[in-house]
């Protein structure tokens, strides 16, 4: 048997340890939860509540009948041991569950216009249990350790409290940085069940089978007099006042750090390490305070003022983000410092108001033992302080944010310290300390009176999106129309001098459109949400029932609702306030509010698909940015095989994807679950930073361009972004299904999934390092239209607008082309007429030193290049007589004698490849590629060329005869660009 103190010191390791797992169980069943029950307001409500409230009721159970137990630690190692058993089976137990849920539970016991109570009962019944166990640690551990060693019982509680708190610090950074990205949910469940079951084991080896009966207060004594009741009402009281903060901090920080899962769980981290330090400090003087209740009243008030200080000094929090913006490198090694930068803006803003709290458990505890109640003291507290975060939760998710907003959240919460704090002086101050209490009080009123006057949360920075911008406030050019604090988010609208309304949440921008009076232009976002509405219908042009998932704008919903022959359009969006919000953008989303084929629905997605039943011809799927926390749940296999289930044969999904702060194996890591389940997936960029992912599971459904053109409203509101016919829809197909499947099962990522998270974790990074998922974009900037002669598409049909109101790079280039051929085939050369404004000017002088001035033939050779660019660019974005018309102009050159000896052969390359002809374009670059004459720039493209002219016309092996034998001859930024690598690709596959 160990000595006494050696099985103190054991014991006391091993609630360090009993912390780290619990916090790791309460963070990955949290967010098992929260799949089932989805991310609304009351789901995170439903979750917290029975995690907690289970919580209380072990730590009331203890309470009750801890005194009456002769061997509490051997019950807590039970009670572990449960806990840890629990967490092994936590995710079969879950699937099979959920799986039984979606199935047969929701449909037949739930609508969609009331509260889902069964899916509330089966989660509760998922984690309950285990939640009531770990409630009854805390008081179990205290009460075996006190009866070891009885000496200074407020020392012990409080080491006790800080041992835990820490190892929960640390199961909350571990979980979240390690045991996730490593072992997914299921692994990092196994392993905190596993470590568990031999904590478990490690308490029973120590404790010991020695009975250790009670021996502390009298057990009889009548728990419900007045003071110990008191006591109790001030630890409920302070629990809902903690909670209040918790959810006002990360809150308000989510619009500094970014409201990623790295960030709320660095909040939650630097939230419970104040709490450890403040039971670390006072464990050391609780025994010997001469005033322990008026000294709880000081910690009470000191604990409101610091919360009402944190608020001054969140406008600087906006500053010292700004600065790690700027001085971080955008590199992995910066990522983590800036994890540190915001934890410590985390623990400045938290710090001094928790490290209060944590004094006032162990306090309460302690003066309730002192005063003999027993150990039910210790389970009491803990439930009741409990029940109080329960209440905290509720009130100010549902009433103090929406109804007084973050700061007024705040204010209310440290108001109610304060008067905890001002009622414990006034009822237990000694007289000699009169004064110190009566200042102590008039502090504490005159800040509950000033505070709500002088207090104030400005708007400028916290629409700023300080995380992503760097900048600490918004511009003053643009002016803020709307700041509404939600349940979920922070929602506002701000709007530009040009007439560019944007609706954001949590600083980020979510949707943007032009409202003002200049319609000569579009915002970027326009082309998104409209072409998300018309994607769809030209592979479902008889669809009637269409679901949106996020309102953003409600343009996209509008749009769906332009055409005639839709039935029902149902939106599905989280927070309340982005409806009330984008009212702003009434000019261009009225139906959207008016129509009554519109359905807005309040829900999570995945939880109203299943309770709802329905299923759709198309479903539009624009969520938020898939690094927010949460939102990379709908980019997950587990989604689109829901989603596949509330489709209509031949029904369509439509995924909207960035391309910005993304990288391409964060891509491929939503794209393959996406072809596990819908086998036919095209991908559609908008405007050069977004995209959409189009997919079916049958490829018999009919594909009718210009479907989306036979609705006249439709029609018009295509007209308006630039879109005038089928051509301009098919010139932004970046990859069709065979190249979509080629392009992104090669990449060495696993697919994201619900369970193995890998773009919740990995996409902060990548939106911290400014990193672009654009390669696959640059396919269509390639210097040729490689993929289209791969996929054997035919060429447009119709020019690029020639003066459309969108200014995205796609448009720039589409028109460059369009001006380029019309110079070369028109009056430049002929006439020496300027050069057109947006054409690359040196190419075009060198061709018309080649074509018009006849330079001499030693010269040819190099002015060719320009003449193989300018064809390229032709090529991809004009119809193939355009191109016929562009090669026969070189044809008719008055220096045709000149030109280098293979012209013949490149006009044939430049005439198949206008007209995608991939068996005619290989030959001819094949022929080219024999010459010993050619520039670096003339092989690359011919050997480009050769490669999609053989893969597009069955000749794989001589695709990668091309490819081996010219790869040393291209230069090593080619072989880097999205052409060559997907040409490499499919030529290997």
């Amino acid at each position: 048997m160990l000595a006494l103190k050696g099985r103190i010191a054991a014991i006391q390791a091993l609630f360090f340890v009993s912390g780290f797992c619990g916090l790791i169980y309460e963070s990955i069943w949290s967010h098992y939860l929260k799949l089932f029950l989805g991310h609304a307001a009351y789901a995170q409500s439903v979750v917290l509540v029975v995690f907690i409230g289970g919580m209380a009721i072990g730590a009331a159970a203890a309470g009750r009948y801890a005194h009456r137990l002769d061997r509490p630690l051997l019950w807590y190692a039970a009670a572990e041991f449960l806990v840890g058993w629990a967490g092994i089976a936590f995710h079969s137990v879950f699937t099979a569950a959920t799986g039984w849920g979606y199935d047969t539970l929701l449909p037949a016991t739930c609508s969609v216009d009331s509260w889902c109570v069964s899916s509330w009962l089966l989660a509760a019944a998922l984690i309950l249990p285990q939640s009531v166990l770990l409630g009854t640690t805390f008081p179990l551990m205290t009460s075996g350790l006190l009866r070891l060693v009885p000496a200074d019982p407020g020392r012990r509680i409080a080491l006790l409290y800080f041992l835990n708190s820490l190892g929960a610090v640390v199961g909350v950074l571990a979980g979240i940085f390690v045991l996730v990205p490593h072992a997914g949910l299921p692994g990092a469940s196994l392993i905190a069940g596993i470590a568990n079951v031999l904590l478990a084991i490690a308490v029973y080896v120590v404790a010991g089978n020695a009975r250790q009966p009670s021996s502390r207060g009298d057990a009889t004594r009548d728990v419900r007099a007045a003071a110990p009741w008191l006591l109790l009402a001030v630890a409920a009281l302070t629990g809902l006042a903690s909670f209040g903060y918790e959810i006002a901090w990360i809150r308000m920080l989510s619009l500094v750090l970014g409201a990623s899962t790295h960030a709320f769980e660095l909040m939650l981290a630097s939230f419970i390490l104040g709490l450890a330090l403040g039971g670390a400090w006072i464990r050391r003087r609780i025994d010997r305070l001469r005033a322990p209740r008026a000294f709880l009243g000081y910690v009470q008030i000191a604990m409101g003022l610091a919360a009402l200080a944190s608020i001054v000094l969140y406008d600087r929090a906006f500053d010292a983000m700004a600065w790690l913006i700027g001085a971080l490198a955008k590199t992995d090694g910066g990522y983590a410092l800036f994890n540190l930068g915001s934890a410590g803006i985390a623990m400045a803003i938290m710090l001094p108001a928790t490290f209060a709290a944590g004094m006032t458990l162990p306090l309460i505890t302690y003066l309730l033992l002192r005063d003999g109640f027993g150990e039910r003291a210790i389970g009491y507290v803990y439930a009741w302080n409990t029940v109080g975060a329960i209440a905290g939760v509720l009130v100010a998710v549902h009433v103090g944010l929406p109804q007084f907003g973050l700061a007024g959240t705040l204010i209310a919460a440290a108001a109610i310290d304060i008067a905890l704090g001002v009622a414990l002086l006034g009822r237990w101050r000694r007289s000699r300390e009169g004064v110190m209490g009566a200042a102590a009080c008039v502090a504490g009123a005159v800040a509950i009176v000033v505070a709500p006057f002088a207090l104030r949360i400005d708007p400028a920075r916290t629409v700023s999106g300080v995380y992503r911008t760097g900048l600490a406030r918004l511009d003053q050019s643009a002016e803020i129309v709307y700041n509404r604090d939600g349940k979920t988010a922070t929602v506002n609208v701000t709007r530009s001098d040009e007439g560019a309304v944007t609706i954001r949440t949590n600083g980020k921008p979510d949707a943007a459109a032009n409202v003002g009076p200049d319609r000569t232009w579009i915002s970027d976002d326009e082309l998104t949400m409209v072409l998300a509405a018309a994607l769809p219908l030209r592979y479902n042009a008889g669809a009637r029932d269409v679901a949106v998932i996020g309102f953003g704008s409600g343009m996209t919903t509008a749009a769906v609702l332009d055409i005639a022959t839709i039935e029902r359009v149902d939106t599905i969006e989280i927070e309340p306030l982005m409806i009330e919000g984008a009212r702003h953008f009434m000019d261009k989303s009225a139906r959207a509010y008016s129509d009554p084929r519109s359905h807005i629905v309040i829900d999570d997605a995945k939880s109203y698909f299943a309770k709802a039943g329905r299923r759709y011809d198309i479903i539009v799927s624009e969520p938020s940015n898939p690094w927010v926390a949460g939102v990379s749940s709908l980019f997950t296999g587990e989604f689109y095989r829901q989603a596949d289930r509330y489709l209509k044969p031949g029904g369509v999904l439509v995924q909207w994807l960035q391309a910005y702060e993304f990288d391409q194996r964060l891509m491929a890591a939503i794209v393959k679950p996406l072809l596990d389940v819908f086998p036919n997936v095209a991908l559609y960029s908008t405007n050069g930073s977004d995209m959409l992912l189009v997919a079916r599971r049958h490829g018999d459904v009919a594909d009718d361009p210009a479907a989306p053109f036979a609705h006249p409203d439709f029609a018009d509101r295509l007209s308006g972004i630039g879109i005038r016919s089928p051509a301009d829809i098919d010139r932004r197909l970046l990859l069709g299904p065979t190249s979509v499947s080629l392009a992104f099962r090669g990449i060495d990522v696993p697919p994201n999934s619900d369970y193995f998270p890998i773009v919740d974790l990995d996409a902060p990074a990548a939106r911290f390092k400014g990193s672009s998922a654009r390669e696959v974009i640059d396919l269509l900037a390639a210097p040729l239209p490689a993929v289209e002669l791969v996929e054997r598409r035919a060429p447009p049909t119709a020019l690029p607008p020639e003066l459309g109101p969108s200014s995205t790079s796609l448009d720039e280039r589409w028109r460059r082309a369009r001006q380029t051929h019309a110079f070369v085939t028109g009056s430049g050369f002929a006439g020496g007429a300027s050069l057109p404004p947006l054409a690359s000017a040196r190419a075009l002088a060198n061709a018309r030193l080649l074509l018009v001035d006849c330079v001499p033939t030693s010269s040819a050779t190099a002015l060719w290049d320009s003449v193989v660019t300018l064809s390229g660019e032709i090529a991809v974005a004009l119809p193939a007589s355009d191109n016929d018309r562009f090669v026969a102009a070189i044809e008719r050159s008055r220096c045709r004698n000149q030109l280098p000896e293979a012209t013949a052969e490149w006009l044939r390359l430049f005439r198949a490849i206008g007209r995608r002809e991939p068996g005619p374009a290989a030959d001819a670059a094949a022929a080219l590629l024999e010459r010993d004459d050619l520039t670096i720039l003339q092989r690359e493209h011919a050997a480009l060329a050769a490669i999609a002219g053989y893969l597009g016309s069955d000749r794989r092996g001589r695709a990668q005869r091309v490819l081996f034998a010219q790869s040393r001859h291209i230069r090593p930024e080619v072989r880097a660009s999205a052409v060559y690598r997907y040409l490499q690709d499919v030529a290997m596959q």
